[in-house]
C-alpha cells in the first residue's frame, strides 16, 4: 500500500466512521446494538487482515 493510498483510506475512515455511527444512532436501539457489535468486529478484522498481508518472511514462523 502506497503512502497516497494509506492517506486516502485514513481520511475516508476519519470522515466515514463518524457518519456511520450517526446513521446507526438515528436508527434507534437496534442501530446502537448493531454498531456496538459489528463495528468493533469489523475493525478487528481489518487490523488482522492488514497485519497478515504486510507480513514478511522474517517476522517469525508461518505455521
Amino acid at each position: 500500500m502506497s503512502l497516497g493510498t494509506a492517506i486516502l483510506v485514513a481520511v475516508g475512515l476519519f470522515i466515514g466512521l463518524p457518519v456511520l455511527l450517526l446513521l446507526a444512532g438515528a436508527a434507534g436501539p437496534i442501530g446502537w446494538i448493531a454498531a456496538a457489535i459489528v463495528l468493533p468486529l469489523a475493525v478487528l478484522a481489518v487490523l488482522l487482515w492488514l497485519g497478515w498481508i504486510r507480513r514478511r518472511p522474517d517476522d517469525g514462523p508461518w505455521h
